[in-house]
């Protein structure tokens, strides 16, 4: 009886298939294709780090835009608030930048506000800037963009018309 045991036992050792693991090759073919696919979405990933990066300026701008228009309406003039990042400024808004510097700018009738990028290269920002006008009980607003990474973007509010320069788009 122990013989047909032992048999038996010898018969599914040999049936049994033994544990297979990965080859090197199947291994290499893994790596190489996971290193192709992160070629390929490495870039698209970067660009959109700089897309949630520009919108600190984006924002920021048409925040101290509205402010402006407030500020406006209240006094009939507009602020020439040249520190935003202060709690005192008199537009009511604090800005706390990372990657942008503010410039604010403002008359009796127009203001103008430029964020231009602290280190634009390494963090892939572009320039903003917005301007507001007031003319015949309408305010005009526009908030332009620098058409590349670091450029000039420069807005424009002169006789109730705000708008942008050259090289720059209106958003």
């Amino acid at each position: 009886m122990n013989s047909i045991f032992t048999a038996k036992y010898l018969q599914a050792l040999r049936n049994k298939k033994g544990n297979k693991g990965f080859t090197l090759i199947e291994l290499l073919v893994v790596v190489i294709i996971i290193g192709v696919l992160a070629a390929v979405a490495l870039p698209n990933l970067l660009a959109q780090v700089g897309k949630a990066r520009e919108s600190e300026g984006k924002t920021a701008v048409g925040s101290i835009n509205r402010a402006q228009q407030t500020y406006h309406f209240e006094r009939q003039s507009f602020n020439n608030a040249t520190n935003v990042q202060s709690a005192s400024n008199p537009l009511g808004i604090v800005v706390n930048p990372e990657f942008y510097s503010f410039t604010v700018t403002g008359a009796a009738a127009d203001a103008t506000v430029a964020a231009n990028a602290l280190d634009a290269g390494n963090d892939g920002v572009r320039n903003y800037s917005g301007g507001i006008a007031y003319a015949a009980g309408a305010y005009d607003t526009s908030l332009c963009q620098s058409d590349n990474v670091g450029g000039a973007a420069t807005a424009t509010a002169t006789g109730g018309v705000a708008g942008c320069s050259a090289g720059a788009e209106l958003n």
